[in-house]
């Protein structure tokens, strides 16, 4: 039976602590750069700049993805797709299915001296079937090793069979609010651009880098894609080397301000779009309640990458006196003489942040600040250019495009925003103007 706290479990307690504060790395002077992305041949210091002596730090928790005997489709999708959920989290050090006690991994009830003896503080099994009526049927249990052999944490959810993959992104999500104390965030796509010269094109892709498909059309050279009212994606595009024009699917768009579309973001609700639009000879932020109601929001020129953080307030990237900066509003949150780009706010259980890539030089590397400003903290070093940076709807991970060539080599990735866990690559494709959005409301039907 599912077990609803108010509080969070022990094991909860035990990932926040082991997780880094980002509170502590912001008010912490003088801390290394970070070397999660350390130069080849030399040893990753990552508890140096991760846990510094006034922060909460430990080894992350382990926990098991128990194996279902179910050999149905829906039992293996559901299943890998939840393991992968949690890897990618950062929130865990996840077993090897080859670790798996001998005998005790598809065994019906759980063998808590077995998994103890693996290291395991937590184990999660997800079963999945095909039910009577032609939908299917997904359940999700966890189990708190220093608890007992009842689960603390059991639903179970009916979806439609096409939707199997989709929904055990919203079960590994429920799962990992169940450990965490906050809901996952892989319910959810990113949008990005890839490609060269006149073959740019608008890409969709789940959040665990599945299933990549282009949608913005062939003759369209697409740029600063956007999810807007309703669900439809927006992009600029331009065709026969014309100015970019605002489109979406089989709707090309006319804002009331003439000139080139460079730039396109929504608010939460939607009831707000800022746009970049070029005016002469320089790029100009414009917003209102729609692409035809549009005002001009700022005077700074060459207005770039606009978006919202979550408090509502309109972010770009726009001219400094010494080089492009990072503007909430009109005022700078970037020093002068940085080149910093690419803005993202994530509402992070510390608080707001802020993440943008700046010049480091040939390449570019990502830092985080205080959505107001503040103290900068460097997240990637040495690893190529890492731009495009794109938080998750929980606001505890970005995405990020990387041309590094060590490691698991370019690709978008995806990196614990608090640190404490690598970056781990999600897709080979390669690109900008990546975005990260939750999906339309899950087809999910709890059951009793």
């Amino acid at each position: 039976m599912m077990q609803d706290k108010a509080k969070p479990s022990r094991f909860a307690i035990t990932v926040r602590g082991a997780a880094l504060s980002i509170a502590a790395l912001l008010t912490t002077v003088g801390m290394p750069a970070s070397a999660q992305d350390a130069p080849a041949g030399e040893k990753d210091p990552l508890a140096t700049f991760a846990c510094p002596p006034e922060a909460p730090c430990g080894p992350l928790p382990k926990i098991a993805a128990w194996l279902s005997p179910a050999p149905a489709l829906a039992a293996v999708t559901a299943r890998s797709v939840v393991r992968r959920d949690l890897e990618l989290s950062g929130e865990f050090d996840v077993i090897p299915d080859s670790d798996a006690p001998e005998g005790a991994a598809f065994a019906e009830t759980v063998d808590i001296a077995a998994w103890r003896k693996k290291g395991a503080e937590a184990l999660v099994k997800v079963i999945g079937r095909k039910s009577a009526d032609g939908k299917a049927e997904l359940k999700a249990i966890a189990y708190l090793l220093d608890v007992g052999a009842d689960p603390v944490f059991e639903k179970r959810f009916e979806v439609p069979l096409d939707r199997v993959r989709a929904e055990s992104h919203y079960v590994a999500d429920q799962v990992i609010g169940a450990l965490t104390g906050t809901q996952g965030g892989f319910y959810s796509h990113l949008t990005f651009v890839s490609g060269i010269g006149s073959l740019r094109r608008v890409y969709r892709i789940d959040s665990d880098g599945f299933d990549a498909k282009p949608i913005s059309p062939s003759n369209h050279v697409a740029i600063a894609p956007a999810y807007g009212p309703n669900g439809e994606l927006y992009w600029a595009g331009s065709v026969n080397k014309e100015e970019y024009k605002a489109s979406a699917p089989d709707k090309p768009i006319v804002p009331n301000v003439r000139g080139s579309v460079y730039g396109l973001a929504f608010n939460k609700d939607y009831s707000q779009v800022a746009v970049s639009i070029g005016v002469r000879d320089t790029i100009k932020l414009f917003s209102g309640p729609s692409l035809t109601e549009l005002k001009e929001a700022s005077t700074i020129g060459t207005a770039l990458r606009p978006g919202f953080t979550p408090s509502g307030k309109i972010a770009f990237s726009g001219a400094g006196k010494f080089g492009q900066r990072i503007y909430v509003g009109d005022k700078p949150i970037s020093p002068d003489g940085l080149f910093a780009s690419a803005p993202t706010f994530c509402r992070h259980p510390d608080g707001i942040r802020a993440v943008f890539a700046v010049g480091v030089g040939k390449d570019t590397d990502l830092v985080l600040t205080g959505e107001n400003g503040g103290q900068l903290v460097r997240l990637t070093q040495n690893a190529g250019s890492n731009g495009y940076p794109a938080c998750s709807p929980d606001g505890r991970m970005i995405a990020f495009m990387s041309t590094r060539t060590t490691g698991e080599g370019p690709g978008i990735y995806i990196m614990r925003l608090g640190g404490g866990a690598k970056p781990k690559r999600i897709s080979t494709l390669t690109g900008d103007s990546l975005r990260w959005d939750r999906l339309p409301p899950s087809k999910s039907v709890e059951k009793k």
